[in-house]
């Protein structure tokens, strides 16, 4: 039996003070990176550990909800 995925219920961000929009940390899979598990995680990201200034960067916590848009989206049905 395959183990049950686990949908994170809480992420993390980054967050530019001067501007308000989040920001991404560039990732191994060579995209930016915007959700993090912890506080922890996301001012640690950057290698040269730039998150970590709190004056520029601040973190924002994030409740992830799952909305279904269309349950027949395979079957050709519009909703």
């Amino acid at each position: 039996m395959k183990p049950s995925e686990k949908k994170p219920q809480t992420v993390y961000r980054i967050i530019d003070r001067d501007t308000g929009k989040p920001v991404g940390s560039y990732s191994r899979a060579c995209s930016d990176e915007y959700d993090f598990s912890s506080v922890e995680g996301a001012r640690h990201a950057n290698f040269h550990g730039m998150f970590k200034d709190k004056q520029k960067y601040d973190i924002a916590k994030y409740r992830v909800i799952y909305e279904l848009v269309d349950p027949h989206v395979d079957r050709g049905v519009k909703s």
